[in-house]
């Protein structure tokens, strides 16, 4: 069993960032017409299109758990990948408990909800995308993208040996 990395902790906790904000833009692009509808009409609940997205007022309250409840499930599967990783690897299990524990502390700080990464991303989906929904979609297959890569990579234990060769 090797001991404790630091680099690939930090690794894998970047590549979770993006994998699970990644699956989050997913799970808002498949609702993307309700959360349009919302920003546009919500004091308005009149309209055909809100009537018809929201058929009851408890719709309105149960749509947003509903989709955040995606982010939980984005970090169990990160955590058993991460997990699996460490494991095949023969990395120490306290790289996984440490990265559960930081994930813990960023879902009670409410960091995906607040979509802090992609608010950095902005400007760059805006550009390329005007519809929400393909915004939604764009960033989505990116970050996931990112994520799973970052995560492979911090397996290559290759790159984080920190013995030098004395050729």
């Amino acid at each position: 069993m090797k001991k404790l990395n630091i680099r690939i902790i930090l690794l894998q906790f970047f590549g979770m960032i993006f994998f699970i904000n990644g699956i989050l833009q997913l799970r808002l692009y498949s609702v993307s017409e309700k959360i349009i509808c919302l920003k546009n009409h919500f004091p308005n609940q009149k309209l055909e299109c809100c009537t018809q997205l929201f058929p009851k007022k408890e719709d309105v309250l149960s749509f947003w758990p509903g989709v955040y409840i995606w982010i939980f499930f984005a970090l169990l599967i990160g955590v058993f990948l991460i997990a699996y990783f460490n494991w095949k690897n023969k990395l120490s299990p306290l790289n996984t408990i440490i990265i559960t524990i930081l994930f813990y502390i960023l879902l009670r700080l409410k960091f995906f909800r607040r979509e802090i990464v992609s608010h950095l991303f902005r400007p760059i989906r805006t550009l390329l995308f005007n519809d929400l929904g393909a915004q939604y979609l764009f960033e989505g297959i990116v970050f996931t993208t990112i994520g799973l890569v970052i995560l492979s990579l911090s397996i290559k234990t290759n790159l984080f040996s920190s013995k030098k060769s004395l050729v």
